[in-house]
């Protein structure tokens, strides 16, 4: 065949093929500019703000007053204590706190000292912090009657954002396994499928995969310790919190990725869609950065994604040595949703059952 023989067979072939093509042509590459084009400026307007007292003296007009001056650049949510909105901090719920002083309306004492506190281990913030604590040392000065200053403080280790991007890739491979190698091993076993569900069960192929494919995620997290100690980076990858929610994440996505398999049928298809929920998992769950950059709309749709607490909490152990007991309602939220994904493979392989 010659060359114009070819070409016309290959255009046949993508003809039938359009759909397909579409997904992997348009769709993804659209997925991904999103991602990537959907932050936005180098401060983020409307970033969660923390306003909190700096001791029981502070009234709540005086928190009021401090809200007020605040919401012309931020979106401040007030706490009744520092404490609380210091957990806030390091859950990543807000990006910053404002201590606020007591007595903001006695001129005679000077003017107010501010404590503007953010998170060391969220690199991504650190400059913007900066540009943040100037804002509000201008915008209160210019506000209150005593006038005001504020300081920046940094809590907790400052890292590199080589060092913050190791608990993103952590993800990244657990996303990775679990949406397009697991499904891929699924794929290659589709023949014998009907044998096993005779000689066994579905459900207990689908079990041994997720329990063999979850003692396997062990090795990166020794991986990437190794490496730490390697480039000297002061951070450990292999701990309880680290585990626990690597395995969760693994087992919530692996059963996503085998209720795709089953309901689509396996095959190509089964595999892009797969790979469209990975892009989705990447994208949409604040891996990388902070949610505090995104839009309001899409921070919206980001903190509905239970992912994005496995993420944060990800960082959390990794970069900021916190306890499994800071996040123990978002783990128990990821449970919940592996029994909702559990819920929705049983579906898939009765209908994948009542179809073979």
């Amino acid at each position: 065949m010659d060359l114009s023989s070819l070409l016309g067979k290959e255009l046949t072939w993508g003809r039938h093929k359009l759909l397909a093509l579409g997904t992997i042509l348009v769709v993804l590459p659209a997925a991904f500019a999103y991602a990537t084009f959907g932050f936005q400026s180098v401060l983020p307007t409307d970033a969660p703000v923390a306003i909190a007292p700096q001791t029981a003296a502070v009234a709540t007009g005086d928190l009021s007053i401090a809200r007020a001056a605040i919401t012309i650049f931020s979106d401040p949510q007030t706490f009744d204590s520092q404490a609380a909105a210091m957990r806030a901090l390091n859950r990543e719920q807000v990006y910053a706190v404002v201590s606020v002083p007591p007595n903001l309306t006695d001129e005679s004492l000077g003017a107010a000292e501010f404590t503007v506190y953010v998170e060391g281990s969220v690199v991504p913030y650190h400059k913007p912090s900066q540009a943040l604590t100037s804002i509000v040392s201008y915008s209160l000065d210019s506000t209150l009657p005593r006038g005001a200053v504020a300081n920046r403080a940094v809590v907790g280790e400052q890292y590199r954002l080589s060092t913050y991007l190791v608990p993103t890739f952590v993800v990244t491979l657990v996303s990775l396994v679990a949406l397009a190698y697991l499904p891929y091993t699924f794929d290659n076993e589709a023949a014998v499928l009907d044998r096993l569900r005779v000689e066994s069960s579905l459900y207990a192929v689908v079990a041994s995969k997720l329990t063999f494919f979850s003692a396997l995620m062990v090795v990166p997290l020794l991986t990437f310790d190794a490496m730490s100690v390697i480039s000297g980076a002061n951070v450990r990858v292999l701990g309880p919190g680290t585990l626990l929610v690597t395995v969760l994440l693994f087992v919530l996505l692996g059963l996503v990725g085998a209720t795709v398999m089953f309901l689509l049928g396996f095959g190509a298809w089964a595999r892009i869609a797969n790979l469209v929920v990975m892009l989705f998992v990447l994208g949409f769950s604040g891996v990388a950065y902070p949610v505090g950059f995104f839009s309001p709309a899409r921070r919206w749709l980001v903190r509905h994604v239970p992912t994005h607490y496995a993420a944060i909490a990800t960082r959390g152990f990794v970069l900021r040595d916190d306890p499994i007991a800071l996040y123990a309602d978002w783990l128990l939220g990821l449970v919940g949703a592996i029994a909702v994904a559990a819920l929705a493979f049983v579906g898939s392989v009765k209908l994948y059952e009542r179809r073979t």
